[in-house]
């Protein structure tokens, strides 16, 4: 879960900034409890892996912060039925008065926190807490930047080294970049960028997403490509056996849009 380990050091850094400062009063006093609060908005597949990574976090953390001097981590879930502003601002108003020291997501509204935190802050003097984006990279929002101070995705060169580092590892095969927009030759500028200047073969084919792909699937494994890079949105490109196709047991296949679901395993092959 690519996300866990930067989810693990954002947490682990408010807990350390929590427990070790020294106290602005005459008495220190000793937290029991960090309060964090997540706002989860994905309901599939990847939404579910969010909810286990927050909760290995959090047992990660309070394993190794032991002592009566440390505070334990506890992550209040609050889940969004639909991409609704209304319902979003009314999430972070339940959320803020409960003295949480930050709030994770959600992934698809990083910015719809604003209105209920500066209403908190005109009406008791508050300072606002910290946000953690988890969405993805695409194109930046200028006025919501410097509401979302960590981010759990890779940024788009991170993204590209990645995908660069796979495929040395396989011997750098023929390789095939699948878009179903051109801003996806954006996102992975860096890749395609260090196959143009190599002598290692890059073919990009664009998908409509409104046609069968199977066409372009064949026209893949006629070409004996070895790998595909699969850039779309929840993109059906492998179709289920009954069609009576296969991509190949020799070809790898993958997937690096930022919404991907998951293929179920029967469908590759």
């Amino acid at each position: 879960m690519p996300a866990l380990p930067a989810l693990l050091l954002s947490i682990h850094f408010v807990l350390l900034l929590l427990t070790t400062a020294p106290s602005c009063h005459s008495q220190a006093t000793v937290l029991s409890s960090v309060r964090m609060a997540a706002i989860l908005d994905d309901q599939s597949v990847c939404g579910r892996g969010e909810r286990h990574a927050l909760a290995l976090a959090r047992e990660n953390i309070n394993s190794v912060m032991e002592g009566p001097s440390r505070a334990r981590v506890e992550v209040d879930i609050f889940e969004l039925q639909r991409d609704s502003q209304y319902e979003t601002t009314d999430t972070m108003c339940q959320i803020l008065p409960k003295g949480v020291v930050s709030v994770i997501g959600p992934a698809s509204s990083p910015g719809l926190q604003l209105n209920c935190q500066s209403h908190m802050r005109g009406e008791g003097g508050e300072e606002p807490i910290p946000h953690i984006k988890i969405g993805p990279e695409e194109t930046p929002r200028l006025p919501y930047l410097r509401f979302a101070s960590v981010s759990l995705y890779p940024s788009n060169e991170d993204l590209s080294l990645a995908v660069g580092a796979i495929l040395r590892s396989f011997g750098y095969p023929s390789t095939s970049l699948v878009c179903a927009k051109a801003e996806c030759l954006l996102r992975l500028e860096e890749l395609v960028r260090r196959f143009l200047i190599s002598r290692e073969t890059l073919s990009i084919r664009m998908l409509d997403d409104s046609l069968d792909p199977t066409p372009l699937l064949k026209e893949i494994r006629d070409d004996k490509v070895a790998t595909i890079i699969i850039d779309a949105n929840r993109l059906r490109l492998l179709p289920h056996p009954q069609k009576g196709f296969r991509v190949g047991d020799d070809i790898s296949v993958l997937q690096v849009h930022p919404h991907h679901h998951g293929l179920p395993p029967s469908q590759v092959r």
